[in-house]
């Protein structure tokens, strides 16, 4: 195991920014482990007062957290990870189950503040193999990652663009997915794909070339 070498940036953390504003600057713990690069970073600040009260609310709370690895003069990926996890509290039992992964088996707390650790705390995550990404200092990397809070289904959001292209005049089918889904989703004009959403950057990493 050894930490990757890390290059020196002045760069300034912003709060969370929409989806057209670049993403900001997070310093993240990037660590070989066996054949595996691992990142250990939070995205706490997906989560604002409002969102962290309704984590007691009884609701399902849900997040998709997705991890790329790119070459810093290029946008395309060399590596892609998705992780979903989810929230409800028992208001009969006062317990949070919280599932950190779709395989994961749940785990139970007693206090929101446990429940957003769990949800916000990404611990020694595989996010490459290391076989793709070459060694020395001339072949830089950074780590980018989204996290959505909420997102809407694609299915939901295929019926939403399906029915907005009818028009008003076939009314709303109060059967389907989509009616059960549309005041939570469409408060404003636009189509939001999610409560909030949080995309930060780490800093630029290489791999240094092992010693002769």
């Amino acid at each position: 195991m050894r930490v990757l070498a890390l290059l020196a940036v002045l760069l300034v953390a912003a709060p969370a920014r929409a989806d057209d504003e670049p993403p900001e600057y997070q310093r993240m713990r990037l660590v070989e482990r066996g054949e595996d690069l691992t990142v250990t970073a939070t995205i706490t600040k997906l989560f604002d007062s409002s969102a962290f009260n309704a984590l007691s609310s009884g609701f399902l709370t849900t997040v998709e957290i997705q991890l790329w690895v790119y070459p810093r003069e290029s946008t395309e990926p060399i590596a892609y990870s998705r992780i979903k996890r989810s929230v409800v509290y028992d208001m009969w039992d006062e317990v949070f189950t919280v599932k950190t992964c779709d395989t994961c088996k749940p785990v139970k707390v007693k206090s929101p503040a446990e429940a957003l650790k769990l949800l916000a705390s990404i611990d020694d995550e595989p996010v490459a193999k290391l076989a793709d990404i070459p060694t020395g200092d001339d072949s830089v990397y950074y780590l980018a990652i989204r996290a959505d809070l909420n997102p809407v289904s694609k299915e939901t959001m295929a019926e939403v663009r399906r029915w907005l292209s009818q028009g008003t005049g076939g009314g709303l089918d109060r059967g389907s997915v989509f009616f059960g889904n549309f005041v939570s989703v469409f408060v404003n004009p636009k189509i939001a794909e999610a409560d909030r959403v949080l995309r930060v950057r780490s800093q630029p990493f290489y791999r240094p070339r092992p010693s002769p």
